[in-house]
């Protein structure tokens, strides 16, 4: 039996060919998924913020005074812009970001964090570092956390 990424275990794949490359992709994906959902189930049950919105309000925190634009939001996350609106538009109704005008832009806008977003990103970003340390640091030694961070930028530059 095969375990998927999902959990669901299947019979034999006989008719796939495995590679070096694969099995590293895989083990990689694994990895992946099970630290990202374990620090996200972590951080919605220490802070109430879900992960996928911490990831933004990280992103508006390291703007700063400036924001972003959605549509910047929408490429990062890989978001559709009008998925990035609704996104944008429940963090703005929860009062932890706002909009203000763009100052180059008058149709425009930009997101920033809330004084309350800061207080929520600055609580939830405890937990994330603090799970990031057991799941990660605990894991490996500061050497293996060197090699993996060099090799995950190399796999991250232009093909």
């Amino acid at each position: 039996m095969t375990q998927l990424l999902s959990g669901v275990s299947v019979g034999p794949v006989t008719d796939v060919r495995s590679t070096p490359a694969s099995e590293a992709w895989r083990s990689l994906l694994m990895a992946f998924t099970g630290i990202y959902n374990d620090l996200a189930r972590e951080m919605a049950e220490r802070t109430g913020v879900q992960i996928e919105h911490y990831e933004i309000l990280l992103m508006l925190y390291e703007a700063g005074d400036e924001g972003l634009r959605p549509s910047a939001i929408a490429d990062h996350r890989r978001l559709s812009r009008s998925g990035a609106t609704r996104l944008v538009d429940r963090l703005v109704e929860k009062g932890i970001i706002e909009r203000r005008s763009c100052g180059t832009d008058g149709r425009g806008s930009v997101v920033v964090l809330a004084k309350e977003g800061r207080r929520t990103f600055m609580r939830a970003g405890r937990v994330h570092l603090d799970g990031i340390d057991r799941h990660v640091g605990n894991r490996l030694t500061l050497d293996e956390m060197a090699v993996l961070k060099r090799l995950l930028h190399k796999l991250g530059e232009p093909a």
